[in-house]
């Protein structure tokens, strides 16, 4: 009885041993328009701050967790971005823009929290919003949805 157990064992090692495939053309960079912010902290009270500009590039890649039996995960990773967004400072009292700053989102090390990155035979996989949470440094990837049409 015991053979077996030691069998089994050995079986479930080598059943979960995997690599991970990731290549070079499997790494993309997509332009972004007018991501969502959140959180920006002001740098004075006498304004109110507005983010409803942006052009962002983000960099992100796909890869594959295999063993020899196929395919165990897909994986799916943010790895950088780059481009301006535009800080209006709004008046307090009338609502009018005092000022507009442009800032570039790279001066932060953003983390990349990715949602839904769902390939379907015969689909497309592609980014569809970006959000930035500044108090958390975290960056949401969203990527399109083809059931929502």
């Amino acid at each position: 009885m015991k053979i077996n157990n030691i069998i089994r064992e050995e079986l479930k090692t080598l059943l979960n041993e995997g690599q991970v495939m990731e290549h070079e053309n499997l790494k993309f960079h997509q332009q972004i328009k007018n991501s969502s912010f959140y959180n920006y902290q002001n740098f004075s009270n006498d304004y109110d701050i507005d983010i409803t500009e942006s052009d962002i590039i983000i960099n992100w890649r796909v890869g594959f967790e295999l063993n020899e039996f196929g395919i165990i995960k897909f994986l799916v990773q943010g790895d950088n971005v780059q481009g301006t967004y535009k800080v209006f400072l709004l008046d307090k009292q009338t609502d009018e823009v005092s000022q507009e700053i442009n800032k570039e989102i790279s001066e932060y090390p953003w983390r990349f929290q990715i949602d839904n990155a769902r390939l379907d035979l015969n689909s497309n996989l592609y980014v569809d919003t970006l959000s930035f949470d500044f108090q958390t440094k975290i960056c949401n990837i969203t990527f399109f949805d083809q059931d929502i049409e």
